[in-house]
């Protein structure tokens, strides 16, 4: 998105992040695993480039509350009036210049306004920092719409922006190349989702309703000032690893009172001590071998996962993939429930399309199984089918796997055969594929969580 200049500003900013080991590009690419998967979402859905991402880290090194001298504030720094310009709620309960989803959503649409006002990016990251404004004076004492002609007439933090975001930039994209080994956060950090909440939720609900310690939910919404959401006709989200999102959700739906039925709401459970969670075993480890054609986002659209989670599980330096690769995928052992198999009501998916009258809709299946194997204990396997061909049909997974076969060439028109019995308590709403066994590799583990730190400057590096 921008031409690359290795100037001596741009120099610095590399040897910041290589510094001391490369203790500060180690920080901010372990914290990169929670939010790039975020980020890679809201920039898609807008048609941006996704490496407008390592913006965030210029801005705030990847701290959810880092606050500058100035008061900008977030993820991506955004002053208050400019926050609530941009529907960002501040206020004494909440403060969505925090929130991963809320205030990616308003910085994706200001860069995409700047960036239709300038048509360069470079005048639009600049923009942001400064404001649109300051860059027209600049262009018309600079006579041109060059960044690297007009920077001279912009303020000195402004100048050193642009190189700024080409250090992160190159940081984000190299920083193999130096020998850096993030410490990646737990799973459950990494793969969520965003629920609508309209009435007040407690955090130590979300908590009885999920097992999940209150510092896990604490610091996967941190826009909430205090331990509850508010209450809002408008809906906020709160923030879950996907595989207890299903518990809450049957939650607020089993408490609406113009729900589809009348059941009676059973106990919430008691608060589970932080001590028993473990999110490393929570989750097996499965193969996926890539077929000729196969594109990194096909796969992770079928795996209901981010490119960028492919990336960090796999050690991939790039989004290319080669025929026969072999990738690692994470699945949760089981999807979290809070309502008893019978009682539970599942709602439309959005975007279904009606049958056709006359046709008997299509029910969803749903694998259940009351006692889960120790994800060690689960035998990893092999995918070898084109992600083109297994699009818009289900996994079907069973207990026994048949001897390898000569691997032959998958049609479209056909089917994948059921080689296994249903995993019980897994939603699967993937594909059905073929499997192969393969022989489990056990250095490959979930990846542990990374030190947690705290930013005391705000605005940018650490």
């Amino acid at each position: 998105m921008i031409t690359p200049r290795y100037t001596t500003e741009v120099e610095s900013y590399i040897k910041k992040y290589l510094a001391y080991d490369g203790s500060q590009a180690k920080r901010v690419m372990s914290r990169a695993a929670v939010y790039f998967p975020i980020y890679e979402k809201f920039l898609t859905d807008h048609g941006l480039p996704q490496d407008l991402k390592y913006l965030s880290i210029v801005e705030s090194a990847l701290i959810p509350n880092a606050t500058s001298p100035a008061g900008a504030k977030g993820l991506w720094q955004f002053m208050s009036e400019t926050g609530r310009n941009y529907c960002l709620a501040i206020d004494k309960e909440v403060d969505e210049r925090s929130c991963p989803y809320n205030s990616t959503e308003a910085a994706m649409q200001y860069l995409a306004k700047q960036y239709q006002r300038f048509g360069s990016w470079e005048l639009a990251i600049a923009s942001y920092n400064c404001g649109p404004g300051t860059i027209q004076k600049a262009m018309k004492r600079g006579r041109s719409d060059n960044y690297w002609t007009i920077s001279k007439y912009l303020p000195r933090e402004t100048r050193n922006f642009v190189p700024a975001f080409l250090g992160a930039a190159y940081i984000g994209n190299f920083y193999h190349l130096h020998d850096i080994q993030p410490e990646y956060p737990s799973l459950d950090m990494q793969v969520t989702e965003a629920i609508t909440v309209y009435e007040k939720l407690e955090f130590t609900t979300i908590a009885a309703l999920t097992g999940l310690p209150l510092e896990v939910i604490s610091e996967l919404n941190p826009a909430y000032k205090k331990d509850y959401v508010p209450e809002n006709t408008d809906g906020r989200d709160i923030i879950l690893p996907r595989r207890v999102a299903t518990a809450v959700s049957e939650y607020l739906d089993a408490k609406r009172p113009d729900g589809p039925r009348k059941i009676d709401m059973p106990p919430l459970p008691n608060l589970v001590d932080s001590a028993s969670y473990k999110p490393e075993e929570l989750y097996f480890q499965s193969m996926y071998v890539v077929a000729e054609g196969d594109k990194i986002g096909e796969l992770a659209e079928t795996f209901n996962i981010a490119p960028y989670n492919l990336k960090v599980w796999n050690s991939l330096t790039s989004y290319r993939l080669r025929k026969g690769q072999e990738l690692v995928v994470w699945f949760p052992n089981e999807f979290h429930h809070f309502l008893p198999k019978e009682l539970r009501v599942d709602a439309p998916k959005i975007g279904h399309t009606p049958s056709k009258s006359g046709e008997a809709p299509q029910e969803e299946e749903v694998f259940e199984r009351s006692s889960l194997p120790n994800p060690e204990a689960m035998p990893s396997m092999a995918f070898g089918l084109k992600a083109a061909t297994i699009a818009n049909k289900k996994l079907e997974v069973s207990n026994t796997v048949p001897a390898p076969t000569a691997p032959a060439t998958p049609s479209i028109k056909q089917k994948a055969e059921k080689i296994m019995e249903p995993i019980k308590n897994i939603k699967v709403t993937l594909p059905k594929i073929k499997l192969k066994p393969i022989i489990p590799n056990e250095s490959k583990k979930a990846p542990t969580a990374p030190k947690r730190e705290e930013d005391t400057g705000g605005h940018g590096l650490l």
